[in-house]
């Protein structure tokens, strides 16, 4: 069964904030609503196939320090800017706050629906690789330091001899460890193993 794709709207227009619900609705979409920034952090939830269609010029928070937020958190969300005031220099903030596109109201529905399915597809590539990431820090979080240095020792290319002279350790005791760890983590070569380290790390960028 395919995940219904969502949209979250952000803008402190009632009237236009309802409209856009009513088109995303009947589209097929799940459109959730929220008349301000901080209702949209605080009501938030992850989900699949979504984006958020954002307007700049509200109070309080605006949507350029919305995005900066987001960033921040850590919320990796496709953002459609959609505003009436998108001159030039909003435009590339926004750009370089991780918008994935900037228009201008009004569009007409159809396209923004276009724009709002190729933000959802943009992210995927993204989303499959931070799952990837994830797993991976969460299989190495089951190792005991000890495992996660030899662990490192060993994707980086190291001997079990080398990495006992690194640890100033038997060798005896290295191999213990590399079973061990091989077992925690379902693996049976050095080779995997380099992959879910690097995979880990990446979560460190």
């Amino acid at each position: 069964m395919d995940v219904k794709q969502t949209v979250f709207i952000v803008d402190d227009d009632d009237f236009f904030r309802n409209a856009l619900q009513r088109i995303f609705r009947s589209a097929g979409f799940r459109a959730e609503t929220f008349a301000s920034a901080e209702l949209f952090l605080a009501g938030y939830s992850p989900c699949e196939e979504s984006c958020l269609i954002l307007d700049l010029r509200m109070p309080e928070v605006g949507g350029l320090e919305l995005l900066k937020r987001l960033q921040q958190q850590q919320i990796f969300l496709p953002v459609i800017i959609y505003t009436g005031n998108a001159d030039v220099q909003v435009a590339v903030c926004a750009m370089q706050e991780g918008a994935f596109t900037v228009i201008e109201k009004p569009l007409s529905s159809e396209l923004l629906i276009e724009r709002a399915r190729a933000a959802i597809t943009s992210a995927r590539p993204l989303l499959a690789r931070q799952a990837k990431v994830a797993k991976a820090r969460e299989s190495l979080a089951l190792l005991t330091e000890r495992e996660r240095q030899i662990a490192k020792f060993l994707a980086e290319g190291l001997s079990a001899p080398e990495a006992a002279a690194r640890l100033a350790i038997s060798v005896r005791t290295v191999e213990a460890h590399r079973a061990n760890l091989f077992r925690k983590l379902h693996i049976k070569s050095s080779a995997v193993l380099a992959q879910q380290v690097l995979l880990a790390e990446l979560g460190d960028e």
